[in-house]
């Protein structure tokens, strides 16, 4: 599997993935560089094929979207189904959720007092994004597990699709 194309939402074994599986090197390297798009893309293939799997009525469109309300529930399922298999995994879920809560908080008030300091809130930018994979990666790794690929093998392989996504975030952030 190498991202989600054409609705496989199956493993190398053909079984339903619980949630979307992507290595964390992977993961990191597009989520920096994307500037967190990749993780919204991620957070909503998961949200889709939790919904495929289970049935359960969920819009991945509008819970990505609104993400900040929907860590925790999207975690908090992923969890269920690692306990459900009858395993255990060491994190923090509410303490991932109020991580990233902190990096929301830490984002905006760098962008409010650095706003007339175009360097210093672009560095502070690039800090706070690097950081806040401290909180991301785990949570993906947690995903990566339920499904049976902690180590996200089967989506390791950077395609064509994801050095464009990158690209388009360089020059967008270089068109600034």
């Amino acid at each position: 599997m190498s991202d989600v194309h054409k609705n496989d939402l199956t493993d190398f074994e053909g079984k339903q993935l619980p949630f979307f599986v992507v290595s964390p090197l992977k993961f990191g390297v597009m989520t920096f560089f994307t500037l967190g798009f990749y993780w919204l893309y991620c957070f909503y293939q998961s949200w889709k094929l939790h919904g495929v799997r289970t049935g359960e009525k969920v819009s991945p469109f509008w819970r990505s979207a609104f993400a900040v309300f929907f860590i925790y529930p999207l975690l908090r399922r992923v969890n269920d189904h690692i306990r459900e298999s009858g395993r255990t995994y060491p994190w923090s879920i509410l303490g991932l959720t109020l991580g990233y809560y902190g990096m929301c908080a830490a984002w905006v008030a760098a962008s409010v007092i650095l706003d007339d300091q175009l360097w210093a809130a672009y560095f502070a930018g690039v800090v706070i994004q690097a950081a806040w994979l401290v909180i991301l990666v785990p949570m993906q790794k947690g995903a990566n597990f339920s499904a049976g690929d902690e180590a996200g093998v089967a989506n390791s392989r950077f395609t064509l699709a994801n050095w464009l996504w990158m690209l388009l975030a360089a020059v967008t952030t270089a068109a600034q």
